[in-house]
């Protein structure tokens, strides 16, 4: 097991988020191209890219990516290595000639270095990682912000303003035939009331003026 084992580490997990203005990218500006995204392994000692590659030529500054202390500064199996704890994280970057010593104290976008020449990409690059005790965490997560999807939800309708009851055409219809009706009704019931008033003869005494004016006309 080398050192180089022993500062990296063996399972996956996501970064935690970082205040805005808190990280930085340790080449640049402009940011640099991701050649080589962060790829956790299955298993703590599988197969996988613990960390990203940045495209970056020989001799380009290396920048602390926050403020933090100087963890390791040296060279290990022939490549230049700087690892920087920050709290409880910490970032490393190869290959890499360190102009820093471990203790150091660095602040965020302080020049710590200079890229190496290395077999590590195809073409010349950073692997930078990120550390938290001994998790694999992606480094873009510093540096790019995180998108959060909110639901989405209907919004609930508004109850319907009262209106005036509505009556059909048949209701219509029913309502004034049956009023025509109650008309008639009552229009008979009167009649028979007032032939009925009539048939009678009068009390003692009182004079029946529509009788007599009927026995007039017979003679």
């Amino acid at each position: 097991m080398t050192l180089l084992t022993l500062l990296l580490a063996c399972t996956v997990s996501v970064a935690p988020a970082a205040g805005p203005g808190t990280w930085r990218w340790p080449l640049g500006p402009p940011a640099p191209e991701v050649v080589r995204p962060f790829s956790p392994p299955a298993t703590p000692w599988g197969p996988g890219h613990r960390g990203v590659d940045l495209a970056a030529a020989p001799g380009l500054p290396v920048y602390a990516t926050a403020a933090g202390r100087v963890s390791y500064a040296g060279r290990v199996a022939g490549r230049g290595i700087i690892a920087i704890t920050h709290g409880a994280l910490r970032t490393t970057y190869l290959p890499v000639r360190p102009a820093v010593r471990k203790g150091h104290d660095v602040s965020a976008g302080s020049r710590i270095g200079t890229v190496e020449a290395s077999a590590h990409c195809p073409a010349p690059c950073l692997h930078w990682g990120l550390l938290k005790g001994r998790t694999y965490l992606d480094p873009l997560s510093l540096v790019r912000p995180r998108v959060r999807l909110l639901p989405h939800w209907n919004p609930k309708p508004s109850p319907p303003a009262p209106s005036a009851p509505q009556i059909s055409l048949r209701d219509a219809t029913t309502a004034t035939g049956g009023a025509a009706a109650g008309m008639l009704l009552a229009f008979t019931l009167a009649s028979l009331w007032r032939f009925g008033r009539s048939r009678r003869p009068p009390p003692p005494g009182v004079v029946d003026l529509a009788r007599e004016r009927r026995l007039r006309r017979a003679r």
